[in-house]
């Protein structure tokens, strides 16, 4: 396949990477989208959704969450021009990528919001329960093993994920999961990382400027300009702007203040261009596993 594009939460892959995409689908170019979670472990739009006080949720209300972000996802995908089957979902948990990357795998890591240790989806099968007929447990084996495994699987030309820069632990565990199991499955491609949490100036400029580039004015920890910038015309932009608001239908006229605030920084990632920075992944040397 062409493109593959590992994304942390429903959403991140719209963000960073809708124009890349409904670009490659345009040019007859497969593409597909690897959602690390559900977006299972966002307690505030859980009680959104609910319509409870964030004391009173329970883990039915962030199993309904899971639902909710992974049909929207669904939605996005669609709009971009892929197929559902495009869009994998491997069920780890939302706020967990960063202690299973660091941890020592004596046992599964469970997240509180939902008291699950393993693997699930709601719309459909997660990854690992589809290929092996049972959910994987929440380890830093069990993700490495499906990310290499799908890379393996697929071979992709470019993987582009979230940058360690990103001030998000799970963004950053994600670029650390995706590069190990990149280097396992001896990955040879384009490898580019692509930045959502990047301070409080980025995206900018502030809200949707679909006629204007990406600009910065804090430093994040990565170079700038970015090696790649990658224009979007109209068309796309367009595109764009639909798979966005398939990730925020839920905001439209939100009265919360901080709800109204993440509505309007979505929009600031219409832009005219995406931007991306390019990572060096060192294929398997002497017999080692990034596995461990």
């Amino acid at each position: 396949m062409d493109v593959l594009v590992v994304a942390p939460h429903p959403g991140d892959e719209s963000l960073g990477c809708a124009g890349i995409l409904a670009r490659a689908v345009q040019q007859g170019k497969t593409a597909k989208v690897v959602l690390l979670t559900g977006g299972d472990g966002f307690p505030a739009m859980a009680a959104l959704l609910a319509r409870k006080p964030l004391q009173n949720l329970g883990p039915e209300d962030a199993f309904a969450l899971t639902r909710f972000r992974q049909t929207q996802a669904l939605r996005a995908v669609k709009l971009l021009g892929l197929k559902a089957a495009d869009l994998i979902m491997l069920g780890y948990p939302d706020g967990g990528l960063q202690p299973l990357y660091e941890s020592a795998d004596t046992e599964p890591f469970r997240l509180p919001f939902t008291q699950r240790d393993h693997t699930y989806a709601v719309v459909r099968q997660d990854y690992h329960s589809a290929a092996h007929g049972r959910p994987a447990p929440y380890t830093r084996a069990s993700v490495l093993a499906d990310l290499a495994g799908l890379i393996g699987a697929l071979k992709p030309e470019a993987i582009y994920v979230t940058s360690e820069a990103d001030t998000h632990p799970d963004h950053r565990a994600a670029l650390r999961f995706v590069r190990d199991a990149a280097v396992e499955a001896r990955f040879h491609g384009v490898f580019r990382t692509y930045l959502i949490h990047g301070g409080a100036k980025w995206p900018w400029p502030d809200g949707a400027t679909p006629d204007l580039p990406c600009a910065i004015c804090e430093p994040v920890g990565l170079p700038w300009p970015p090696p790649l910038r990658v224009p979007l015309n109209r068309e796309l932009v367009e595109i764009k702007r639909q798979a966005i608001r398939a990730h925020s239908s839920h905001l439209a006229g939100a009265a919360d203040p901080g709800m109204a605030a993440e509505r309007r920084y979505l929009e600031s990632f219409l832009k005219c261009e995406e931007v991306f920075w390019p990572v060096e992944v060192n294929p398997v040397r002497n017999g080692e596993s990034a596995l461990g």
